[in-house]
């Protein structure tokens, strides 16, 4: 088991690199965490936060910007057939930057995401199987139903500060746990390929991953899921028109601390998100801390 723990959290680790994003960092990737019981369908609401802080430096001016991202966002599993479970998530953002130049804030519904998974491998809870675990692959798609005509004193906000991107994207997507008694181990790969939108703007592609180790206790009736481990996102360049963007996107990762409690069908739970790297080129981007919370209800 043990060696079993060491390779999962080795392959999340490797090649962790630094490069910078330019006044906008829009790597926000994909981060499942720990889902509700494996067998059965859910609806719930989460509560995302990402924060930047982004240092330029031109000759001997200094510009400090801050940006906030923030998400709630209604989303559900459901499994149509035994094996298969679909995934929805409607968005609805609530975005700032501020400056020297001053602040820019938008607000509105982002863009739906469909997402499928197949389950190659599910011992479920088996009592032939001492060491349980289940492996999903599956793909989908992000619709262009966000907003991205925002303006602020009839100037339009950057691609960045927009709700939605405007685009139809594709995703690619990877779910494995394994678990021994109450100690297990989630993990889950995201990538999403991106297209041009009607502005000839195109988002670069992006992947995240995440690797979390948990224990799952139970008491008086109530069961207590604590969780730690890595979480990674990579994104490409920003393209305008097809010319890149070489201070667009970049690389960062984050150590996880969550915790999930189940009563009956109602799960609560939370994640934190603490920066390990911080990046530097030709500015320096500072990812701060993260964090998100979630309401479920399974049935």
């Amino acid at each position: 088991m043990k060696k079993i723990l060491s390779v999962f959290i080795a392959l999340v680790s490797l090649n962790f690199s630094s490069t910078a994003c330019d006044k906008g960092c829009t790597m926000g990737g994909s981060y499942f965490g720990i889902l509700p019981q494996f067998h059965k369908n859910f609806v719930g609401l989460r509560y995302t936060t990402r924060d930047y802080t982004i240092t330029a430096t031109h000759g001997l001016h200094t510009e400090v910007t801050d940006e906030h991202f923030t998400t709630t966002e209604l989303w559900g599993r459901f499994e149509p057939m035994k094996n298969l479970q679909v995934f929805a998530f409607l968005p609805y953002a609530f975005n700032q930057q501020s400056g020297s130049e001053g602040t820019l804030k938008s607000r509105g519904f982002g863009d739906i995401t469909l997402l499928a998974n197949y389950s190659l491998i599910n011992t479920g809870d088996s009592l032939s199987h001492t060491v349980k675990h289940t492996l999903q692959l599956g793909g989908g798609v992000k619709l262009a139903t966000g907003a991205t005509d925002l303006r602020q004193q009839e100037e339009p906000l950057p691609a960045n500060m927009q709700p939605g991107t405007g685009s139809t994207d594709y995703l690619l997507n990877g779910m494995y746990t394994i678990r021994y008694k109450q100690l297990g181990l989630n993990n889950d790969v995201t990538y999403r390929f991106n297209s041009e939108n009607e502005e000839g703007y195109r988002f670069g592609d992006r992947i995240s991953a995440s690797s979390n180790v948990f224990y799952w206790q139970q008491v008086k009736g109530v069961s207590v899921l604590p969780s730690a481990g890595l979480y990674y996102e990579h994104a490409e360049g920003d393209r305008l028109n097809g010319v890149g963007n070489a201070q667009k996107g970049g690389d960062s990762y984050f150590a996880n601390l969550g915790l999930n409690v189940y009563v009956k069908n109602i799960a609560v739970g939370g994640t934190l998100q603490l920066p390990v790297s911080s990046t530097e080129a030709y500015h320096h981007t500072k990812g701060n801390s993260r964090s998100m919370l979630n309401l479920t209800y399974m049935f």
